[in-house]
């Protein structure tokens, strides 16, 4: 975990989202420092993956400006493609499902993008997929097809594919909450290791542990507001909030 004090790498202002007369995101502030992990925590329907795909814009958001290191964008005005381009390139998201090409083996899926994206030669993107397959503990499964892996093997998988592509930020949404806890247990070792190693994250999860003991900041949605933020143990062992300590109870007692 870094406490770098450096300008912040991914900076929100007034992140807001509706769907019709629905609001989802209610004018979200945020700061987060390069080398800081934040665990997003809350109660279902709170906005916490929302938020997570406003960030590299596969949800618009209907107001606010989004900043990612010297990259800005600003939800009142149109985007071009190209500045679309350049904001996917820094942020690298990992999702509940695997979302890995069946028909491919392991190691096409971890250097297709490289090829396509970074315009890498196969045979320089096979030797970072190689690389990144053994960071995560699957160099051996290389020449296998995605449906010959367990779940968690997947999900490791699909970690391995988004550092592929160098971001600078890291997104989680829900990684293991489609795993048995054993295998979610490989999952979040590979992400504890990434938050060792320094790669900025922002992890929407239900794993108390990970966000006690791994996050640097813990913060709590719901509403679609931000509740309470603050240093991760702190907040979970004190709240300041009732509505973060209504929130813990139910987790605790479930």
């Amino acid at each position: 975990m870094n406490s770098s004090a450096d300008k912040p790498l991914i900076g929100l202002k007034a992140i807001t989202k509706s769907y019709g007369t629905h609001l989802v995101l209610d004018k979200i502030d945020l700061q987060v420092r390069s080398g800081e992990v934040l665990a997003i925590i809350g109660p279902s329907g709170s906005g916490k993956s929302t938020l997570l795909r406003c960030i590299n814009y596969l949800e618009t958001p209907t107001a606010g400006v989004i900043n990612i290191g010297d990259t800005t964008i600003d939800a009142t005005r149109a985007v071009s493609r190209t500045e679309l381009s350049k904001l996917r390139r820094r942020v690298g998201m990992v999702f509940q499902s695997f979302n890995l090409f069946p028909h491919m083996s392991v190691l096409r899926n971890v250097s297709l993008a490289q090829e396509r994206v970074l315009g890498r030669s196969r045979k320089d993107a096979d030797e970072r997929s190689m690389h990144l397959l053994s960071r995560v503990g699957l160099a051996d499964k290389a020449s296998q097809f995605p449906i010959r892996c367990s779940g968690g093997q997947q999900q490791r998988i699909a970690i391995a594919r988004s550092l592929a592509l160098d971001p600078e930020v890291m997104l989680f949404d829900e990684p293991t909450s489609a795993l048995d806890p054993e295998l979610g247990l490989e999952v979040l070792a590979v992400m504890r290791e990434l938050a060792d190693s320094g790669m900025t994250m922002i992890v929407v999860t239900h794993e108390m542990g990970f966000a006690e003991n791994v996050s640097d900041t813990v913060m709590i949605m719901a509403d679609g507001k931000i509740v309470e933020k603050g240093p991760s143990a702190d907040v979970m062992r004190n709240p300041k909030e009732e509505r973060t300590r209504r929130f813990l109870r139910a987790v605790h007692d479930r």
